[in-house]
């Protein structure tokens, strides 16, 4: 006659989904094997920790700025 195709598990009769704890490895192993959430993640960490320096040197420049335009002023008041 011929062999009979190998399958994957024993599908149920109405989707042709294998049934029972099957079915949940087989989701399983998709999930963790799909890598596109983890880059999603990469990527916002990266830009997450960008941003922070940012931030921080941003804070660091203003702080110091304004130190210098305030000797600045009191220099120009005194000058007056």
């Amino acid at each position: 006659m011929g062999k009979t195709p190998a399958t994957r598990g024993l599908p149920d009769a109405a989707s042709g989904r294998p049934a029972g704890r099957l079915a949940l490895r087989l989701r399983l192993k998709a999930f963790w094997a799909h890598e596109s959430g983890a880059t999603a993640i990469e990527y916002g960490l990266i830009a997450s920790l960008i941003f922070l320096v940012i931030v921080t040197s941003v804070t660091a420049f203003g702080n110091k700025t304004t130190g210098i335009m305030d000797a600045v002023s009191a220099a120009i008041d005194a000058a007056i």
